[in-house]
């Protein structure tokens, strides 16, 4: 059962580690244009000025971030591409060098398990691997909220620090017939609260193509 949700626990730490650096903030009224993506099973409009790719699209999301000078935030793209669905990140800010704030799509299958039951089994299993590396978990807020057409979305909140780095998250959860779909908007602690209300509705844009 914890083999299932390594893949989650890789992404919230890699998520963690590319925001590096001096902290870039982006402002409220840049997120309220959004930018569509399409993937092969879903789509999605993120604020105006991100970037990114599908799954298949990693390599060329890859290519333009070390055209910018991004080379660590390519890294850690690259090492995590196999687990990831979707990875964006504020371009703005990526092309000023520094942090970046960013999102990804993971999918898990788990047809066994509710929504509250994924939730408590993966946060559990998060925070004991976070103890173990000697890293810092903090859940701030944790629900079952509405969002879109989605009358259930496991919503979490927390804050970490991972090797000195603190970041604050806000990660949905969303069951789709026998599949989980995560995504999860990771920032600095300092960009979060003026973001948080337009990651919720990046969220409810996300549409699972049948």
């Amino acid at each position: 059962m914890k083999k299932f949700l390594l893949a989650l626990i890789v992404i919230i730490i890699t998520s963690s580690m590319i925001l590096v650096g001096v902290s870039c903030t982006m402002t409220t009224a840049a997120l309220t244009t959004k930018t569509e993506f399409l993937g092969s099973d879903f789509e999605l409009s993120l604020p105006e000025g991100w970037e990114g790719g599908n799954k298949e699209e990693l390599d060329s999301v890859v290519e333009k971030l070390k055209d910018i000078g991004q080379d660590q935030l390519a890294d850690k793209v690259e090492a995590s591409k196999f687990d990831l669905l979707f990875f964006g990140y504020d371009s703005e800010a990526a092309a000023l060098g520094g942090s970046v704030n960013d999102f990804t799509i993971t999918g898990e299958p788990a047809a066994f398990l509710s929504l509250d039951e994924y939730m408590e089994l993966s946060y559990t299993s998060v925070e004991e691997v976070y103890e173990k590396a000697g890293y810092k978990f903090k859940i701030v807020e944790q629900n079952v909220v509405h969002l879109g057409n989605y009358e259930e979305v496991g919503r979490v909140i927390f804050e970490q620090t991972i090797e000195g780095i603190k970041t604050k998250v806000a990660q949905y959860m969303i069951k789709h017939d026998s599949d989980f779909w995560v995504l999860t908007f990771t920032t600095g602690l300092e960009d979060f609260d003026q973001n948080i209300q337009a990651f919720d509705k990046a969220v409810e844009t996300f549409k699972i193509i049948e």
